[in-house]
């Protein structure tokens, strides 16, 4: 009997699995959820603020006072950090526009495959970012990084995240693999475009799906849920994917619990 409940394959939950596979169980497995930081909000904050502004065309007041709103309303704590997704935010509008790229038709667009022409028990799905249709080559796809430090090549971006590169992957062929791909960095001080070669997707879906597959084969092994836990290592409680002290005693009490 499987423990993954209303499960649903995503590049998100593939790549925790990989990278802290601890996280995917807490998550998955015992209902335990990560708070989402400020860090991970000022992502969306500065989508968001991107499109709106690409939108509606507002003054630079309008645009801070729905940044700072939504930013509230997300439970963001930082001040230094909502400034940081305003000054992305802009600096997002402006890459694109100076692309000649102005509002996607859509933003935040789902895709969805039920898993089985890949031979998968679960579905998978995914949000993309900003998608292109219209006065574009071809359809086009452009996932936003905000991030401290922007890669300068294509290259120094897979070393710095490859999860990146699988997450563009898995949406390409979930889009049929008939988009183009572009990952656009932002800092609040410079930009980088990289537009992802179909190769790099091919390449990167075959990576993705095999961990798919793996998670799948780690479901019909596991039996109870001290079965997954047993699967990794006790977490590096020091890392920072555990800097939350509510989230770090969870983790604390589950391990002790059960094993």
């Amino acid at each position: 009997m499987s423990l993954l409940k209303n499960f649903k394959h995503s590049a998100s939950s593939t790549n925790k699995f990989v990278n802290v596979p601890q996280l995917f169980v807490a998550d998955k497995i015992m209902g335990i959820k990560q708070p989402y930081g400020d860090q991970a909000i000022r992502g969306n904050n500065s989508e968001s603020l991107a499109y709106y502004m690409m939108a509606k065309d507002p003054t630079k007041d309008q645009a801070i006072d729905y940044a700072t709103k939504k930013w509230k309303k997300l439970g963001g704590q930082s001040d230094d950090e909502l400034q940081f997704a305003v000054d992305c935010g802009f600096r997002i509008a402006e890459e694109l526009e100076s692309r000649q790229l102005k509002r996607p038709e859509k933003y935040q667009e789902r895709v969805f495959n039920d898993g089985k022409e890949f031979g998968l028990k679960y579905g998978i799905h995914g949000f993309l970012d900003f998608s292109y249709f219209k006065n574009v080559p071809m359809p086009l796809v452009i996932d936003i990084k905000t991030t401290k430090r922007v890669p300068s090549s294509l290259e120094s971006a897979m070393q710095m995240n490859p999860s990146h590169f699988l997450q563009q992957s898995l949406y390409w062929k979930l889009t049929g693999q008939n988009r183009k791909f572009a990952l656009l960095y932002v800092s609040n001080k410079k930009t980088n475009y990289l537009e992802i070669p179909e190769s790099y997707l091919e390449e990167g879906f075959k990576i993705i799906y095999y961990n798919m597959k793996l998670i799948e084969r780690f479901d019909d092994i596991c039996k109870s849920k001290a079965d997954w836990i047993k699967m990794f290592p006790y977490p590096d409680l020091s890392s920072f994917y555990f800097s939350d002290k509510k989230f770090k005693q969870k983790i604390i009490e589950l391990y002790e619990e059960l094993i």
